[in-house]
């Protein structure tokens, strides 16, 4: 008898390894899988900074199939790096927004690499909301532009996106953890969090 149990812990535990390396949006926003090596991102706000997250991954909205973040902010809320990079795109000269399809390419935003190469997008800055320039290398917790609403953005927020390379090769949107007053956590929709750096 206790071999069986022996053999089912065992495939239970292998069934977990294989599970955790294909998890989804569900499980990595419910904490199931604790054994989590990636990189842990700052809010990307002044430090005790609260927001409301207002969409999530895969939220409803207008992220269904994404994974990016839409933080409800007000117009010129500060813009902090949540990680270490080099600039590599910014745009501040628009001042439209809406939910017309021609303002998808009205957005200022801030594009910055990181080591690994990935790369962290921040849209819909506020006119002359960017206060960055390609070419500048940014420490995590750096002021570097005021939210706004350009682009496709029906209200003033903050859309936050990293694209890298997954875990099997392919260059995609990749789901972030966070430090926040409510520990490292993957960000889930509708959900105050607190900036910790």
């Amino acid at each position: 008898m206790k071999y069986f149990f022996f053999i089912l812990l065992s495939f239970l535990n292998f069934y977990e390894c294989i599970a955790q390396q294909q998890h989804s949006i569900h499980d990595l926003k419910s904490g199931k899988f604790k054994e989590d090596s990636s990189y842990i991102y700052d809010l990307p706000f002044e430090n005790n900074k609260k927001v409301f997250l207002i969409q999530a991954y895969d939220s409803k909205m207008s992220h269904k199939g994404e994974y990016a973040l839409d933080f409800k902010v007000k117009k010129k809320t500060k813009i902090c790096a949540a990680r270490d990079g080099v600039v590599i795109s910014t745009r501040g000269d628009s001042n439209k927004g809406g939910l017309q399809p021609g303002n998808i390419s009205d957005g200022n935003h801030i594009s910055i690499r990181h080591a690994d190469g990935s790369v962290a997008h921040y849209w819909h800055l506020i006119k002359n909301g960017a206060l960055v320039k390609v070419g500048d290398t940014v420490m995590k917790g750096q002021l570097i532009g005021l939210s706004g609403n350009t682009g496709y953005s029906a209200f003033p927020h903050l859309h936050f996106e990293v694209i890298g390379y997954d875990d099997t090769g392919n260059y995609r949107q990749l789901a972030t953890r966070f430090n926040t007053n409510k520990g490292i956590v993957y960000l889930r929709p509708a959900h105050f969090y607190r900036a910790r750096h």
